[in-house]
């Protein structure tokens, strides 16, 4: 998220309206992805990530565009507006900084929040978080400048593979990998996953057919990809993968180990097994999102097994009601 507003830009009339998703949508997707050319030498952004978001959001409420003479400057989506934690992911187009176009997403975001005071329960707080790129000099005046303070900070973790085949990977003892038959093992992976994130910063309990829609009927999710490790009758562990998600590469949704099967070595054996799948599919990168602060530990697990930061990104929080 970015920006702030420069001396004498003021002449420039800025304005804020519902994104169209016919009109706008080649527009916002080219934003989005100069905004992270200007940190990183490419973007990770692709037209399905995006059409699966506007797909998810209301438009007309949640979504906002801000225009400098006729042209897209910004654009703000504001995602999960239950439980008193709202969060936002906006972006300033890096040719248009300067220009008052950040602050005002950020206002437009702040007084949709307001509208969700009455669902939260007395005494819960009401936040915004928003996130940035690391690289982006000018996110954090606009945040810090609103009244955000920096809260956390999460990783994109890629590990390249290369052309040899990867060998076969041992489970710990007593662990079987048996296929994924969603409409059979969906809620059981469901339960290993609420289980395994549950002291995780940013959790949030997920009812099974919410959680169904965004991780098993997301774009490019594939059962074969999966890997479900199975101790006696009951799930272990699941690595849930998608072809092509949140950039040009494998990605893994969800790696989950449940807390009696920890240290063990399963977590690495899921993650050396999803690499091993993918590269069988001529994948040659296979890529994840963590917090760095994760308290199981998970980034040195990611870089025992030759997974590398490909970006960071810093998390900013607002308290609207305390």
């Amino acid at each position: 998220m970015s920006r702030n507003r420069s001396p004498g830009s003021a002449a420039r009339r800025i304005t804020l309206r519902a994104p169209d998703a016919a009109r706008d949508f080649d527009e916002v997707l080219e934003l989005v992805r100069a905004c992270d050319r200007t940190v990183l030498e490419e973007s990770d952004w692709t037209e399905s990530d995006l059409r699966e978001e506007w797909e998810e959001l209301d438009l007309e409420r949640d979504a906002w565009v801000a225009e400098v003479d006729g042209r897209i400057a910004g654009v703000m989506h504001l995602y999960d507006v239950t439980g008193g934690r709202m969060d936002a992911d906006g972006y300033v187009h890096p040719d248009l900084t300067g220009l008052g176009a950040g602050s005002l997403l950020l206002e437009a975001v702040e007084r949709r929040a307001l509208e969700f005071v009455d669902r939260v329960p007395a005494g819960g707080r009401l936040i915004v978080r928003s996130a940035h790129l690391v690289g982006d000099d000018l996110a954090p005046r606009l945040f810090a400048g609103r009244g955000y303070t920096r809260v956390r900070t999460f990783f994109r973790m890629v590990a390249h593979l290369g052309d040899e085949a990867p060998s076969a990977v041992a489970f710990p003892h007593g662990i079987e990998v048996r296929p994924l038959d969603v409409a059979v093992h969906g809620e059981q992976a469901h339960a290993v996953a609420q289980e395994a994130f549950a002291q995780e910063w940013s959790f949030r309990p997920r009812p099974y057919d919410e959680w169904a829609r965004r991780t098993l009927g997301g774009d490019g999710f594939d059962p074969s990809l999966c890997v479900i490790a199975w101790d006696g009758d009951e799930i272990a562990g699941v690595a849930l993968n998608s072809e092509k998600r949140n950039g040009d590469w494998g990605w893994v949704n969800i790696l989950a180990v449940r807390a009696a099967s920890r240290r063990r070595g399963l977590g690495e054996a899921l993650l050396q097994e999803t690499f091993r799948r993918f590269h069988r599919r001529g994948e040659r990168a296979v890529a994840l999102g963590v917090d760095s602060e994760n308290p199981t530990g998970a980034t040195r697990l990611y870089e025992r097994v030759g997974m590398a930061i490909l970006w960071r990104a810093h998390v900013w929080e607002k308290e609207i009601r305390p």
